[in-house]
């Protein structure tokens, strides 16, 4: 069957979401036609959409692109330019062609980006945080470090292989609820970057901040402080991680640490590493639970921090279709976006965002005129 295959299902950058999203979909019309109410095991096959690459241009375009566009063209550029194409020529670089990036003609018959200029962003790109809180299998991360690499390389002088690597520890953040796609995230952002031209192909890359927020906990509260023997911090964090947690599988990156105990502890950024070195040390018994605390930890730190940009294509599902547990969640916490789950993450995408940060999101429009959505909109 794999010989059988034709060459471009191998060659083409998103084939790994298309054949997830393919692989998916026998499971997903059974869910839909047994009419249960959507849970932790039916939320990956329900809710998760492939998103087709022109929308993942024509977002990052517009957002990153606009940011760049502002800074590489001169007010001569702006003003003496005959067409949108003469300004998208003279902004794109090699690799990023920025054929969606879109202008307008102003008052005084400069152009300039129809999705403003971003200021507010950070003006250097080592201290822009990205993240896709559903990332699904990694369509805009890659992408993503796509964009990024070129403009670190031509902003700080750095090679491929340097832009690579700072590229994928320093702005690029992923959260996705479905462990396989975490994995399927994982490997393509890891595929990207070994092909990426003159950036030194297969070799070992920094670890990447893509992280399941869905992860199951396993076992009691004490036993998992347990895990901490004796030491006081791990043991607190341990249990914040255990309570924040304890629905993870239906909520995913809705989880706000924000709003817990878990909140409290200090020194978040040590956590993982803690528990890193705790693996070494576990029985037989605890292996499994150690393995999960430490992914917890790593997806707490990224559910914790803000970001100058958040991009994602969010989950729809509405509230008649969510199971209890989803529906008290969204009630309590985002009671006016509460009717549709797409809503409630644009909501939960907003929070995510640093002072002056910015999100591009893929989403139903119908919240913009339904009665059900009037105080969302009076909110924003």
């Amino acid at each position: 069957l794999v010989k059988e295959l034709p060459t471009d299902i191998f060659t083409a950058s998103d084939s790994l979401g298309w054949a997830y999203q393919f692989w998916q979909t026998d499971n997903k019309e059974k869910i839909n036609k047994s009419e249960v109410k959507i849970g932790a095991r039916e939320l990956p096959a329900v809710t998760q959409l492939f998103t087709e690459p022109y929308m993942v241009s024509f977002l990052l375009d517009n957002s990153l692109g606009a940011w760049w566009a502002a800074r590489r063209l001169s007010a001569d550029d702006l003003r003496n330019a005959a067409t949108e194409e003469d300004l998208r020529k003279k902004a794109s670089l090699s690799g990023m062609p920025l054929e969606y990036l879109r202008f307008v003609k102003n008052d005084d018959g400069a152009w300039s980006p129809a999705a403003g200029t971003f200021e507010k962003w950070p003006e250097h790109l080592k201290d822009f945080k990205a993240l896709d809180p559903c990332c699904g299998s990694g369509h805009f991360l890659v992408a993503l470090l796509q964009m990024l690499v070129p403009l670190r390389m031509e902003m700080e002088g750095l090679s491929a292989n340097e832009a690579v690597d700072r590229v994928l520890s320093e702005n690029i953040h992923g959260l996705e609820l479905d462990s396989r796609c975490v994995e399927l995230a994982a490997f393509a952002l890891a595929f990207a970057a070994w092909r990426y031209p003159d950036a030194g192909r297969y070799r070992v890359l920094p670890a990447l901040n893509v992280a399941c927020s869905g992860l199951a906990v396993m076992g009691t509260r004490d036993e998992w402080k347990a895990l901490a023997r004796g030491n006081t911090n791990l043991e607190l964090a341990l249990g914040g991680l255990h309570d924040l947690f304890a629905d993870a599988p239906v909520l995913g990156s809705l989880i706000d640490p924000a709003t817990s105990e878990f909140s409290k502890l200090s020194n978040l950024d040590s956590l993982s590493q803690t528990l890193a070195g705790a693996l070494g040390k576990g029985s037989t018994e605890a292996d499994e639970s150690v393995i999960t605390a430490k992914g917890l930890a790593s997806a707490a730190i990224f559910l914790s921090r803000k970001y100058s940009f958040v991009i994602t294509n969010v989950p729809y599902l509405g509230r008649g279709s969510q199971v209890e547990i989803l529906q008290q969640f969204c009630a309590d916490l985002y009671p006016e976006a509460k009717s549709d789950l797409a809503t409630v993450f644009l909501e939960r995408c907003l929070k995510f965002c640093a002072e002056g940060g910015s999100t591009s999101i893929v989403l139903p429009q119908n919240w913009l005129f339904l009665t059900s959505y009037r105080k969302f909109r009076e909110k924003l």
